[in-house]
């Protein structure tokens, strides 16, 4: 096979760690990786790309990790974008389409829940009262941006006042409302990663050494653990990473009564942790994926 160019698209950090290790494993299989952001790329109709001054319409595949942060314009152009690049018979991965369901914690849940996957029980909306109402039905909870990551602006209000004025807050800074409840589970929860349709790896992720703390991220300082998951588990994970149409994914699981319980996919994930206690070299898998889909 011929020498492949391969789009990588990062925002703000081409150092960071995830995307460093994609653009390596590309080039140590004899391809040749091209990063850029997103906002560097201008589009013409018909079929014309162009990176700064370079032309990038001959690329093979696009790999993204982000679409940045912008006005509601920029984020609009740049899902536009690849799915302008799609059109042109570029593979983009994950798909634009899978990728920005799968950012969208509400639209996640919400096809998820249409497969039968069992989900917790969530309130999404812009009506404060409603969501108070959700709250006294519940109880305790945890209240989420609607897109977010590494468990970062997530706060878990156990008792009723601190509740309500978190939820004001965010209601009067204009922002989405996303509650949801909190499951009964062990002190740990689990990241299951997905590369085209296959279970490749999974770990436990243990509640860290902190008083208080209930977030299992190991960003955070939560304890990774090589986990062996049974059937019902592997086929949760793996039908997620199908209903969202992702090529590769993490897949938060709770352990709760009931069986799995799936609070996110996430399309841009990260895999430190899970290489580090599995000896797995997920960059590499990933890649093969990206090589497949795109010469296919």
């Amino acid at each position: 096979m011929s020498n492949l160019l391969f789009g990588v698209v990062y925002h703000e950090n081409i150092n960071n760690w995830a995307t460093a290790n994609l653009i390596k494993a590309i080039n140590d299989k004899g391809h040749v990786a091209k990063p850029f952001r997103l906002p560097d790329i201008a589009a013409q109709i018909p079929n014309r790309f162009t990176h700064l001054d370079e032309d990038v319409s001959d690329m093979d595949g696009v790999l993204v990790r982000t679409i940045g942060f912008g006005t509601g314009d920029q984020i609009t152009y740049r899902i536009s974008l690849l799915e302008h690049l799609e059109d042109a018979g570029i593979y983009v991965m994950n798909p634009a389409y899978s990728f920005r369901r799968a950012k969208d914690k509400y639209a996640t849940l919400t096809a998820l829940n249409k497969a039968g996957i069992r989900v917790p029980r969530t309130y999404i909306g812009e009506n404060l009262e409603a969501a108070i109402e959700f709250v006294d039905e519940v109880g305790d909870v945890v209240i989420k941006p609607l897109i977010g990551a590494r468990g970062m602006g997530a706060i878990r209000a156990e008792h009723k006042e601190l509740t309500y004025r978190a939820m004001k807050f965010i209601h009067q800074l204009g922002q989405v409302l996303y509650v949801q409840e909190m499951v009964s589970k062990p002190d740990r929860d689990i990241r299951a990663f997905v590369i085209g349709g296959q279970l490749v790896a999974a770990m436990y992720r243990y509640l860290p050494d902190v008083e208080g703390e209930w977030r299992t991220n190991v960003h955070g300082g939560g304890r990774a653990e090589v986990a062996e998951l049974d059937d019902e588990y592997k086929e949760c994970a793996i039908k997620t990473a199908e209903v969202l149409n992702l090529d590769y994914t993490g897949v938060d699981i709770l352990e709760s009564p009931e069986g799995p319980s799936v609070i996110e996919a996430n399309a841009a994930p990260s895999w430190s942790a899970l290489s580090r206690v599995t000896n797995i070299d997920v960059a590499s898998l990933i890649v093969d994926r990206l090589v497949q889909q795109s010469t296919r």
